[in-house]
């Protein structure tokens, strides 16, 4: 939605109004520094006005923008957060588009329909406006409406790499789908928007100083340690044979606040993604389509693809199976927690 604006707006192809709203205040804040860049040239004291929320007049209002321009051919008049265009409830919200009981915040905008060539007029809201608002429905009738939601994942890490290619940083494609995935943007539910992604990549670029690269060892130092992560790392360490380096993944675990049964549960999806990915990729299918046929994290099942050539059905079934008589031994006392683990790690991709 940002593209388009940004094009129609550099093509000429320029509205008398416009509404822009979402959650991405970001994108928000850059469509208002294009537009005003792109019409007001001069005179921006003049030329340029700015009403907060509900903190001015409509006579004022009406007044701006029916004020000639000085020095240039457009004035820009910008409304910010108008309640009008919101609802604070569905009930007020019908009300009000039935023009019964809610008062009408958008009262009195008819002069809209008649704006002068010479004034530009945009509301823009940092929220998702009500779509059945009788003031939404007249500019949708007669100017143009952009809603800026959060931006797609392959979006976000040209987004990212962007930043980074622009402060003189290098960065491989997978360390750039480890630093997307971290930020937890794409994260559901998550109220994160592009300011904390842009200072997640401040703080990286502060942290490598004059480092050229941006790696793997600088990104799992500065964002906290995923719990996935971990695991495959553990996972990878068992199938190495590398028990010292097992134990202390297990026990820097622990020391994180994670039980034993919930590592060891992990350990055991970890498994059944590997042969979940293992099967898929087996016919043919690419890491994206994995990731959307199995429904796992695209950067996981990039993690461990790096594995399903190497390890053969049987080893990751039994793999699974020593699982369960680990969590039997812990739990019935044949042997004891530690115990149980070491003897998991060292045997656990024995045929």
């Amino acid at each position: 939605m940002y593209r388009s604006f940004i094009n129609s707006l550099r093509s000429g192809d320029v509205s008398n109004i416009y509404l822009l709203h979402g959650s991405e205040t970001y994108l928000l804040d850059k469509a208002v520094e294009e537009m005003t860049a792109y019409l007001i040239k001069d005179f921006p004291e003049i030329n340029l006005t700015i009403f907060e929320e509900d903190s001015f007049d409509l006579s004022e209002l009406i007044n701006a923008c029916s004020t000639m321009p000085f020095g240039g051919d457009k004035r820009l008049i910008i409304v910010k957060d108008f309640a009008g265009l919101v609802s604070k409830s569905k009930k007020t919200s019908e009300e009000g588009t039935e023009g019964s009981k809610e008062p009408d915040k958008a009262g009195g905008f008819g002069f809209i329909s008649e704006l002068p060539d010479t004034a530009c007029l945009v509301f823009v809201n940092y929220a998702e406006a009500d779509r059945r608002k009788k003031l939404y429905k007249d500019i949708n009738k007669i100017g143009k409406i952009y809603e800026f939601g959060k931006i797609s994942k392959s979006d976000l890490v040209q987004w990212i790499k962007g930043h980074f290619t622009r402060a003189g940083k290098e960065i491989k494609p997978m360390d750039l789908e480890y630093f997307a995935a971290n930020t937890g943007y794409l994260d559901k539910n998550s109220d994160m928007n592009l300011y904390h992604v842009q200072n997640e990549i401040n703080k990286t670029l502060a942290y490598i100083g004059q480092d050229k690269a941006v790696t793997q060892d600088h990104l799992e130092k500065l964002f906290p340690k995923s719990l996935e992560n971990d695991i495959f790392k553990l996972i990878d360490a068992c199938w190495e044979k590398n028990i010292s380096k097992s134990l202390k993944i297990y026990n820097d675990m622990l020391l994180c606040g994670e039980s034993s049964f919930s590592i060891l549960a992990m350990i055991s999806k970890g498994i059944k993604n590997l042969i979940r990915i293992k099967e898929l990729r087996s016919r043919g299918l690419d890491g994206k389509s994995i990731s959307e046929k199995a429904k796992i994290h695209e950067y996981t099942v990039k993690l461990y693809m790096k594995h399903t050539d190497k390890m053969n059905y049987p080893s990751l079934e039994n793999a699974l199976e020593r699982c369960l008589i680990c969590e039997k031994d812990i739990k019935t006392g044949r042997s004891g927690e530690r115990l149980s683990f070491e003897l998991l790690f060292a045997s656990l991709f024995d045929e």
